[in-house]
């Protein structure tokens, strides 16, 4: 009898635990850094013999509860953190090439109409070389064609260093993860595989390297308890609670570096800080473009100027000067009066009509409709490599969830069959009690 009612508290004591975890599991149904839990239970039948001529004889056992268990696959995780640091990295350089190409379009004040502009003037200046109002039209679109110059040059200096502010930030936040792990891997060391505080545990750790990953490119290792240390190229940043911090490190004309430990890093290639060294050197790349750009523009204007006469019949001179930059790029204060309209000839418009003439597939409006085609195409290129990694992405936290997550459907089934089971437990208390009873009132 004694038997009887061990079995029933047994079973009562496990169908409560499961219950438990049910409802955890409802509780953190919206928690995406939750890992859906079932608990572990074994028989405890006991077997044995007693006369040694006899065959085993069986006895009447009952349940016991071998720990809670995380609905986790290691290898979809390892693949949703690769998915995820891929997608990660390809929305942070659509969102900075936009911001490039946003730096180009000047408030759609862009440089490339007001070089057509120029031109334009030009023609129609060189059809009546002496009108005073188009002569300072045109000065003015070289003024203007200056600081368009010098405006853009500013637009992208500024996304420049705001892509420095941004990869500092995320520098902060991974070392703050970093940290976070390391302590985690702490209080891993003591707890008990298949309590409630090692799973959360585990659930932390698991939030906890999803964070890195979607921040550099690293290599995880996993020791006992689900212990993680992290290390790049060789070089530790968690070695159980040891942590190496990762330092941002902004460069003068070139993208950024990072540090590990003082030592200097080999370019992100991965994650938010992967994709913000990406972006930064394109960043670059348009920012020299843009002032040979401007080296050129000059060329060309002081040559124009330099091969013609005034109207006082001396040559042009100098209209614009720069030290190498668009940002530097600057008028000389001529006027009109000092335009180098006519040709070394004495041609009233000849020269002027030899500024038409530097409208050609290398000059400058051309050469400015490059950098920009050029960005759009980065940019596109971008777009359709962040569709495809979102596609992937999807794909892999789907076949990841199926395993993981919590269906609320499935939960209210193991509710249901719970407390039946639960019902059936304490109806076995039941019975033995009651037959107790019946053998006492024999007596």
């Amino acid at each position: 009898m004694s038997e009887l009612l061990n079995i029933g508290r047994a079973a009562i004591q496990a169908n409560a635990r499961a219950l438990e975890i049910v409802g955890s599991n409802v509780a953190n149904a919206e928690n995406p850094d939750y890992v859906r839990r079932t608990l572990s239970i074994s028989d405890t039948t006991l077997s044995g013999r007693t006369n040694p001529i006899y065959n085993s004889q069986g006895g009447a056992g009952s349940v016991e509860v071998n720990g809670i268990i995380r609905a986790s696959d290691q290898f979809l995780e390892a693949a949703t953190r690769q998915t995820g640091a891929d997608r990660v990295r390809s929305d942070v350089v659509v969102q900075w090439l936009d911001q490039g190409e946003i730096a180009l379009a000047n408030n759609d004040a862009d440089l490339g109409a007001q070089l057509t502009q120029l031109f334009g003037t030009a023609e129609e200046l060189a059809a009546v070389p002496f009108e005073p109002a188009l002569r300072n039209q045109f000065v003015g679109d070289i003024e203007t064609s200056v600081q368009r110059f010098n405006q853009t040059a500013e637009n992208l200096s500024s996304t420049f260093n705001l892509i420095n502010g941004a990869a500092s930030q995320e520098a902060e936040e991974l070392n703050m993860a970093l940290n976070e792990l390391a302590q985690i891997n702490e209080q891993l060391r003591p707890a008990v595989a298949g309590t409630a505080q090692h799973t959360v545990l585990l659930d932390r750790r698991d939030a906890a390297l999803t964070v890195i990953t979607e921040k550099l490119d690293v290599q995880i290792s996993f020791g006992d308890k689900g212990r993680a240390d992290i290390s790049r190229n060789g070089t530790s940043l968690v070695t159980f609670n040891a942590v190496s911090p990762v330092s941002f490190v902004a460069n003068a004309g070139t993208s950024f570096d990072i540090e590990i430990g003082g030592a200097l890093q080999a370019a992100p290639s991965n994650g938010t800080l992967g994709g913000l060294q990406r972006s930064q050197s394109d960043i670059v790349n348009l920012i020299n473009d843009l002032d040979n750009l401007a080296v050129q523009f000059a060329a060309e204007i002081n040559g124009w100027q330099a091969n013609g006469l005034t109207d006082a019949g001396v040559a042009g001179a100098a209209m614009v000067t720069h030290a190498g930059t668009a940002a530097s790029l600057a008028t000389t204060g001529l006027v009109s009066d000092d335009l180098a309209l006519a040709s070394a000839a004495g041609v009233a418009n000849g020269n002027i009509l030899a500024f038409v003439d530097l409208r050609t597939a290398t000059g400058t409006e051309k050469g400015y409709e490059q950098i920009v085609l050029g960005q759009a195409q980065n940019l596109l290129a971008a777009r359709s490599e962040n569709n495809a990694a979102t596609v992937f992405d999807q794909a892999t936290r789907e076949m990841r969830d199926n395993v993981s997550i919590v269906d609320l459907d499935r939960e209210a089934a193991d509710l249901i069959r719970l407390q039946q089971s639960y019902e059936a437990s304490a109806r076995i208390i039941q019975v033995a009690r009651e037959t107790m009873q019946s053998i006492l009132a024999i007596f």
